[in-house]
């Protein structure tokens, strides 16, 4: 039972911490770093505007549904707001210290980013949303 936990804490540590310290990496040796930090605030401030958004819905009971599926994307947008804080950071301070990281510097364990994570979420909401409505008629 001990390995596992130490091999799941292992994990969090890579694919968390240094997947954070990629974005740092990352922004030191990105052409065009302000075009990125653009859309991550945008995408920032769109997500934490549907979190609120939803909060005042839930606050006056006008929303339609399932509440506990409502409750729980709530949440989930709120983790995802929260999520988007340390990449920011992360990617200013890189940005600012360009000059000082050499790649030669760069660790190699670094875990790469896929990008297929979003493809499964959506393919995974279309899925239900094509569900919801054929049971619905």
């Amino acid at each position: 039972m001990g390995q596992i936990i130490k091999d799941y804490l292992e994990r969090i540590r890579r694919y968390h911490y240094l997947g954070y310290i990629r974005h740092y990496y990352n922004a030191a040796r990105h052409p065009h770093p302000f075009r990125f930090l653009a859309f991550i605030l945008l995408s920032l401030v769109v997500t934490f505007s549907l979190a609120i958004f939803s909060t005042f819905a839930i606050i006056n009971n006008t929303f339609q549904g399932n509440p506990i599926i409502f409750y729980g994307l709530t949440v989930f947008m709120y983790f995802i707001g929260f999520a988007f804080v340390p990449t920011i950071v992360l990617w200013i301070q890189g940005y600012r210290h360009r000059e000082k990281i050499l790649s030669s510097e760069i660790p190699d364990n670094l875990p790469q980013n896929s990008g297929k994570e979003v493809w499964y979420v959506l393919m995974l909401l279309s899925l239900y949303q094509t569900i919801n409505k054929i049971f619905e008629w």
